[in-house]
């Protein structure tokens, strides 16, 4: 069952959550498409696998559009993992022109760290199923040190 959205915001940061968008059955069998990596530094190519093709992302794109009254077209959907001792220090997404907003779905839990921040102080801990969605243009984001096990 969907849960209630939950928007976050501080100053101009503004990023919406929706608490288990997948199903726990549709993360395991997500998550298990993604080999574990382990402790290490991996190339990017190795940490991800395209998925734009996929179902899931025919729908995300109509859940987004209807639930903000957009018109988005997903230019690319990855799986990635984020292998334990990775983190991405605070950036934003400037190198794509066709490319505005961010999502993520969280397929695991099973990891410590790896929480989700901004440049303003809004922190979100990865809960199996959560959707987040942000202006990745305007919003300064990063991810702390993955420990313990990989985040996927």
């Amino acid at each position: 069952m969907k849960g209630e959205s939950v928007k976050f915001q501080r100053g101009e940061e503004i990023i919406h959550t929706f608490p288990n968008y997948l199903s726990k059955s549709e993360c395991k069998r997500y998550a298990s498409t993604i080999p574990d990596l382990g402790v290490g530094v991996f190339d990017w190519p190795l940490r991800t696998r395209d998925i734009t093709n996929d179902p899931i992302v025919e729908r995300l794109q109509k859940f987004l559009n209807k639930t903000f009254d957009l018109n988005l077209k997903i230019a690319q959907a990855q799986t990635q993992n984020w292998n334990q001792t990775s983190f991405s220090n605070l950036h934003i997404h400037t190198y794509r022109p066709d490319a505005t907003y961010n999502s993520s779905i969280y397929l695991n839990h099973n990891f410590e760290g790896g929480t989700f921040f901004t440049r303003n102080g809004i922190k979100i801990k990865p809960e199996v199923g959560l959707l987040t969605f942000f202006d990745g243009r305007k919003v300064w984001h990063g991810v702390e040190e993955v420990k313990g096990k990989d985040r996927k």
